[in-house]
């Protein structure tokens, strides 16, 4: 039996993104922090020692992010996140789909933050897709 509190379900959001690239190259361009600046919302990415990446957020300014589990075979490339006073786990899941891969994030609401506050902090999260996709589509064989 759990000893811990159980609590109602928080506000749960899900993005995706369907590619023509494969799961495999997919897989590789996220695995690679850097090249979430090429979504436009973070910059000056720099890796620790501790295998956290530091960097500058365009909602939450100085924020870190950690791979917490990498299954490439899975396809699960699931991060911690902190900036902006906050903390949460994002789960990442990148799938076959015919030729191409769709890629997944689920967030769920952190504490601290109101549905609302939620929903406008992943407001801008779809131009990163977008961006992201794009660079993939034409830029990765």
């Amino acid at each position: 039996m759990s000893s811990t509190i159980q609590t109602e379900p928080k506000k749960t959001i899900v993005k995706i993104m369907v590619s023509p690239k494969s799961k495999d190259t997919v897989f590789d361009f996220f695995e690679d922090v850097r090249n979430l600046e090429l979504g436009g919302a973070i910059s000056n990415i720099v890796k620790d020692r501790d295998d956290w990446y530091t960097f500058n957020h365009v909602v939450a300014g100085s924020a870190r992010l950690k791979i917490a589990t990498n299954d490439r075979k899975l396809g699960i490339l699931d991060h911690l996140f902190e900036g902006g006073g906050l903390s949460w786990t994002v789960y990442v899941r990148i799938i076959d789909n015919g030729y191409g891969s769709t890629t997944t994030w689920t967030f769920l609401r952190p504490d601290g933050l109101t549905d609302e506050q939620f929903e406008e902090q992943l407001g801008g999260f779809d131009v990163e897709i977008e961006k992201w996709n794009k660079h993939l589509s034409t830029s990765i064989s």
